[in-house]
């Protein structure tokens, strides 16, 4: 029993311990959880700061000096001498005039902070019980609204920060801050009335009091202000005119937020409640742009949209604001034009005689260009349209306007990326010949006819535009995958991976689009013109500008547009290009582009059934791309010429009317060598005994391109002999210009050897279908296909041939023989043959002598083998005297 009480109280101490630790390790883990809390929170805090320091800090600064108005803009240019000269002056042409915050109503800034922000004067540029509420919005999760200040809506109106997001209210907050620090609420709230927008073109209260009531801002009743800034907060949806009962509802409201914050008194309100307001539009005479009628050129207005696109970049502010700066916000803008070479542009395309091609539905045919100093990048010179430019803001179609380039898109997408990753030489051969069916027709067809020519350079084929060469380069070599990436990559050419239209899928990633030029959205002038001017300039790309720099009108540097270059294509991808190019223009399809003592090179472009037409060229100097269609596509009819061609060569020959010519680049390690036109190989004398003639060419390439093999294509059982005596006919009779092999028994006098080619298409693996419905125009001078033929039709039998006449020689079985008949007299002088057979039947002539050396006939009568024998008679001898 001693233990059982030691026993409890160790078990009762124990419990004891237990009881007074229990708290102990509670109070250990609140105290750890606390230290958590801190510890993520001040990580957190460390990370925000991070965060506001290097992301939101550098978005805050807002630079009210960048966005002067009414002051004019101006363009500069520069001429050969580096030196500036005005070439232009703007005016802004918005529906804005700008109102100084003493000529703003009270009135009218009254009903704004009361309606709009009513602890404006007293916040700094955040209300912190308004953000609260949009807080709390947001975690509730309801819209990220309300909480925005005057400040705030103020840089939500002039930048492009205005997307709801969170990351957009701590920007905005910030900004705001720190925009309150360098502003008055007096400038935050002219800035502000200045740039709202109030419906129906009106930006500013100035043009709105006019607009709504036909009468300037010190002439409005409190009503009137309560009513003109009720349509700010949706002008669509509180429009006086359009909906009347909206905008008195909400007038009414501000009156009311007036009242409420001491801004009227009870009997004012009641006043203003009441009066009937009568709107009344009245015309403003805007002086910033007293009816200016200054209509831009094609190429001001172009840069006027890229320094708008460029500045609004830049400051981080709405296009509009940009826009405006431009126009009217005192700045010097220097830009790239070459007044001369725009001049000759102007001259052409404002002539409408230069494009006489109306289409059959009576449309005037359209054209655009941009011209591009190969030397700079720089875009000198363009149009967007035919005919004197009539307004402002026109639709730009060289640069705004996209359309299928057609096979002026192939140098881009199929030659050069083939050239530049070795996969071919300018002698290259390609079978021009179809790929496959499609719809049970032969494809692709070549432009204009479906005819093929069969074994064709790279060279030939780009000069005579040839579909089915582009198009099995491409897929067979190059690869979509490769092309789409390199025009992407290498000329910065967006090109589409895929969409829907209508319910169709389209993509740029494929072999038609991309070796034929059937873009998804097409190209304009200018991105063609960049890409091109890639060649002449030796493989370097530079991206166009229309200018280079742009300062405020404190001089203050606002854009500084430097010209970057990249490496774009190797040094011989590029010689080879204008090589092949400018062959394209000296034999080929754009024969139409030539300017007369000029070296060019280019290449034309239609789009399916002709309704663009393209030429995309250049000289040594200038690269200029030209597009002719209609506004609505329609067949372009014009008598089998190219529009576009021949527009480069006016344009052209204009702007090179005083510039020397000179030749395209060169580079080092280069061999001219001949090659077989049908293996590209080097070539033997087979080559040059080809049916259809000498098949030995020449071209200048690089030394690790040129051949060293032998062409397989010609020769051996390749090389015929054939009858001259047996033409081969075509189906209508007519002589194709072959003949038939030769057989065993065709004279030699008529037999003749020639080469043909060594290609068997059925044994390439090409579709048997295809095979049966299409020919090529070398399948005949095939061995196989001549071989298939027959031989000679006219030597088939062996020819007689007379034995020869020799004298003496008798046939003693032919009576009729010359010489054997009875009655034939004998010549005594012929000579005879001693090894002739005697006719022991033939009558003698007594007077013959005998041959002393004649073997003796044993068998003969009256010789003394055969003494019986009877003499003949003798004839009885006279008696003598």
């Amino acid at each position: 029993m001693s233990d059982t009480p030691n026993t409890s109280r160790r078990t009762g101490s124990g419990s004891s311990r237990r009881r007074r630790r229990g708290p102990n390790k509670l109070l250990l883990s609140l105290v750890s959880l606390l230290l958590v809390f801190v510890s993520t929170a001040a990580l957190l805090a460390c990370f925000a700061a991070v965060y506001i320091k290097t992301v939101i800090i550098p978005l805050t600064p807002l630079d009210l000096n960048n966005f002067h108005t009414g002051l004019n803009s101006v363009l500069y240019y520069t001429d050969d001498q580096g030196n500036a000269h005005q070439l232009r002056t703007l005016h802004g042409d918005e529906n804005r005039i700008w109102v100084d915050y003493a000529d703003i109503p009270e009135d009218l800034v009254n009903a704004t902070v009361a309606i709009e922000d009513q602890r404006f004067w007293t916040h700094s540029g955040v209300d912190w019980k308004r953000t609260a509420a949009a807080v709390f919005y947001m975690f509730t999760g309801q819209d990220i609204q309300g909480g925005s200040t005057i400040t705030q809506q103020l840089i939500k109106n002039i930048t492009t920060y205005n997307d709801t997001t969170v990351k957009r209210k701590v920007v905005e907050i910030f900004r705001a801050l720190e925009f309150t620090k360098n502003y008055s609420k007096e400038t935050t709230m002219e800035w502000y009335l200045n740039y709202i927008y109030l419906g129906r073109g009106c930006d500013g209260v100035y043009t709105a009091s006019y607009m709504y009531f036909g009468k300037p801002l010190d002439e409005l009743t409190v009503a009137e202000c309560a009513s003109l800034i009720s349509i700010t907060n949706n002008p669509s949806l509180y429009d006086p005119y359009t909906n009347p009962e909206n905008n008195l509802h909400r007038k009414n409201l501000v009156l009311k937020a007036m009242y409420e914050q001491e801004y009227l008194t009870k009997e004012e309100y009641e006043q203003a409640k009441a009066q009937e307001l009568v709107f009344t539009s009245k015309t403003v005479e805007n002086p910033t742009n007293d009816a200016n009628p200054d209509i831009y050129s094609w190429y001001e207005e172009q840069v006027i949209t890229d320094v708008t696109a460029d500045l609004a970049e830049a400051l981080g502010v709405e296009v509009s604001v940009a826009h405006e700066m431009v126009l009217s916000g005192g700045l010097s803008i220097y830009t790239c034009i070459d007044p001369e070479v725009q001049a000759a542009v102007e001259e052409v395309y404002q002539n409408r005689d230069n494009f006489p091609w109306p289409s059959s539905s009576g449309q005037q045919l359209q054209s655009a260009i941009t011209v591009i100093d190969n030397s700079t990048g720089d875009v000198v010179a363009l149009a967007g349209r035919v005919g004197e430019k009539t307004g402002n803001r026109l639709r730009n179609n060289a640069t705004a306007a996209s359309r299928q380039p057609g096979s002026s898109f192939k140098p881009l997408a199929v030659y050069a990326p083939a050239l530049e990753m070795g996969l071919a030489t300018p002698i290259s051969v390609v079978d021009d010949y179809p790929y496959e069916l499609m719809g049970g027709s032969p494809y692709p067809v070549n432009s204009g006819n479906a005819r093929y020519a069969g074994l064709t350079t790279v060279y030939q084929g780009l000069t005579d535009s040839t579909n089915t060469v582009a198009f099995r380069l491409l897929s067979d070599q190059v690869t979509p995958p490769q092309s789409f990436n390199f025009v992407e990559q290498r000329f910065k050419i967006d090109l589409v991976e895929g969409v829907e239209i209508n319910g169709k899928f389209s993509s740029d990633l494929d072999r038609a689009p991309l070796s034929m030029g059937g873009l998804t959205e097409g190209v304009n002038t200018r991105d063609m013109a960049e890409a091109f001017a890639t060649f002449p300039n030796q493989g370097i790309y530079t991206p166009s500008r229309t200018y280079t720099k742009v300062l405020n009108a404190e001089g203050k540097v606002l854009l500084e547009n430097k010209s970057v270059s990249e490496v774009a294509l190797k040094d011989s991808t590029a010689y080879y290009m204008n090589t092949m190019l400018q062959n394209v223009v000296n034999s080929g399809t754009g024969y139409e582009a030539r300017v007369d003592g000029m070296h060019v090179a280019g290449k034309t472009g239609s789009s399916t059934s002709d309704r663009d037409r393209w030429f995309a060229g250049y000289t040594p100097y200038y690269t200029a791309v030209v597009w002719t269609g209609y506004e609505s596509p329609e067949r372009v009819r014009s008598s089998g010429k190219n529009p576009a061609a021949i527009t480069f060569s006016r344009v052209m020959s204009r702007v090179h009317r005083n510039l020397p010519d000179k030749n395209f680049f060169s580079i080092n390690n280069l061999v001219t060598t001949d090659y077989c036109l049908d293996s590209g190989l080097l070539p033997t004398d087979a080559c040059r005994a080809d049916a259809r003639g000498s098949r030995v060419s020449q071209m200048t390439l690089l030394r690790d391109d040129a051949p060293t093999t032998y062409c397989t294509r010609h020769g051996g059982a390749a090389t015929v002999t054939v009858c001259l005596d047996s033409p081969i006919l075509n189906d209508a009779g007519e002589p194709t210009g072959l003949y038939h092999i030769s057989g065993p028994f065709c004279p030699n006098e008529r037999l003749s050897t020639i080469s043909l080619l060594d290609y068997d298409r059925s044994q390439l693996g090409y579709d048997q279908a295809v095979l049966n419905s299409v020919s090529a125009a070398d399948t005949k001078y095939t061995v196989q296909h001549l071989r298939g033929q027959g031989t000679c039709t006219v030597h088939t039998i062996a020819p007689v041939v007379p034995e020869p006449d020799v004298p003496g020689l008798i046939d003693p079985d032919d009576p009729n023989w010359p010489g054997t008949g009875p009655d034939t007299p004998v010549d005594p002088d012929a000579p005879t043959d001693p090894d002739a057979p005697v006719d022991p039947d033939a009558p003698t002539d007594p007077d013959t002598p005998a041959d002393p050396d004649a073997p003796a006939d044993p068998d003969a009568p009256g010789t003394p083998s055969d003494p019986d024998a009877s003499l003949p008679d003798e004839p009885a001898i006279p008696a003598t005297n």
